[in-house]
């Protein structure tokens, strides 16, 4: 009996664990050169009544920061939009190497391999805009974030901490000495 109980509790908490999952990707563009963005602005958000908006701009600029960008209200290198999906999505991404791995081999020639999504409800998309050619240079998007945890203080921190953890490019060399990111490798 002990043992039903057990199994009935594990197979409760591993359910509970996948209708929770969030899953994170992202694409970059490859022809655009990455290392002369030093400052940063937002597009302007839809304001929401549950302080959404305000949350997830917060965990962009403290990610932003800790990358060595400078917040810039005129002429900024990069644009920051964002937006939620309340709904489900379609999606066409890319199947593309990490950025990481990219940064190393530089081919931009490399070919974009087109992956459509069918993207959960709740879905948080976070786009990097060339100021000077309003060309979208790096996206990253997180799906099924409006669970269980979605109610819990600093969720969309983490989220937004999630996004970015596959954007591993920073402003300058100082701000990559003092990340974790560079301790971890």
């Amino acid at each position: 009996m002990k043992r039903i109980i057990f199994s009935l509790i594990l197979l409760a908490s591993l359910s509970s664990c996948f209708r929770n999952r969030v899953f994170v990707e992202h694409d970059y563009r490859y022809s655009l050169g990455f290392e002369n963005y030093l400052t940063y602005s937002f597009v302007d958000c839809p304001r929401d009544t549950n302080f959404l908006c305000e949350d997830v701009q917060q965990a962009i600029m403290a990610q932003m920061q800790a990358r060595g960008y400078r917040y810039s209200g005129s002429s900024p290198d990069l644009f920051v939009n964002f937006h939620v999906y309340y709904d489900a999505i379609k999606y066409t991404g890319y199947d593309q190497p990490t950025m990481g791995f990219w940064l190393n081999d530089l081919n931009e020639e490399e070919k974009y391999k087109q992956v459509k999504y069918s993207l959960k409800k709740g879905t948080l998309m976070i786009s990097l805009i060339e100021g000077q050619s309003s060309e979208i240079v790096w996206r990253g998007y997180a799906t099924g974030i409006f669970n269980d945890h979605s109610n819990r203080k600093s969720y969309f921190k983490n989220i937004v901490t999630t996004i970015f953890a596959e954007y591993p490019l920073f402003a300058t060399d100082v701000a990559w000495r003092r990340s974790k990111l560079n301790k971890s490798i």
